[in-house]
């Protein structure tokens, strides 16, 4: 039986006795393990847990969607134009996926309002305050490891052969968030994979309407433009031809976005 056979609800029944067995057993184990790890390798782990951050994605990629939306708008010529529509496109992706996926984590542990590993000799790994807004509070799902998997999943979209690396990074930085006793095991892995879906979503959205991908004949998706699939090292098999009638990028058509189907 696959699971795409069972019903909304069969699923959601099955989701959430996975979370509820990894909040009895598995988080309790691995706090434990954790609080074992001598204090040089915790200082390790810190050192870069706040890779998962997303001002640092968002703050440049914001900036950059402002600056090449005015260069579109001002430079003449119908290239330079359709180059700097594919920059804010791309740019455009990255922002949305990542901002609104770690927004939605970040509204959901307030909701949520579990309580901390650090309060887990208190409360326990099942306290909850709904709707606490309040940081010890606000361990469910885990924003680090849905920033970080949400940015390794739109740059493993855009640049295939980069995956195993991105994701592999991706693994260590959720783990540190376990391994340093900010959040328990469930919180990360729900939050990566919030994080890996939310990207897809929104690649699925700007496929819609021709923004930066496009459906294949077979079904599937892929980036608009042959050199750029080649250039990030896209399968062969997935190569676009132009198609210079329905062009469009970000919003616009016409003639000034026909460079970008065949770029």
């Amino acid at each position: 039986m696959r699971l795409q056979d069972l019903t909304i609800v069969e699923q959601v029944v099955l989701a959430l006795s996975f979370v509820l067995v990894g909040f009895l057993l598995i988080d309790p184990f691995m706090l434990e393990r954790a609080r074992a790890l001598p204090p040089e390798a915790r200082g390790v782990f810190k050192a870069f847990t706040n890779i998962g951050r997303s001002n640092w994605v968002l703050i440049p990629a914001g900036a950059a969607i402002a600056l090449a939306l005015v260069l579109r708008r001002t430079q003449v010529g119908l290239r330079n134009a359709a180059a700097h529509g594919l920059i804010a496109s791309t740019v455009g992706f990255v922002f949305v996926s990542v901002g609104a996926a770690g927004l939605i984590a970040n509204l959901a542990k307030s909701i949520i309002g579990r309580a901390r590993p650090k309060l887990f000799d208190t409360s326990g790994a099942l306290e909850f305050k709904l709707f606490a807004f309040q940081p010890d509070y606000a361990s469910f799902p885990s924003g680090h490891a849905t920033n970080i998997f949400a940015l390794a999943t739109v740059i493993a979209i855009l640049w295939p052969r980069a995956r195993v690396l991105l994701y592999t990074a991706a693994v260590w930085v959720a783990a540190s968030r376990v391994l340093t006793g900010v959040h328990y095991f469930t919180d990360t892995v729900v939050g990566a994979i919030l994080g890996t879906a939310f990207p897809y979503l929104v690649r699925n959205r700007f496929a819609a309407r021709r923004w930066l991908f496009e459906r294949t004949p077979e079904g599937g998706y892929r980036l608009r433009g042959v050199r750029t699939q080649r250039w990030l090292g896209w399968p062969k098999s997935l190569a676009s031809q132009p198609d210079i009638n329905s062009a469009r990028s970000f919003g616009n058509s016409g003639r000034d976005s026909q460079d970008l189907g065949s770029d």
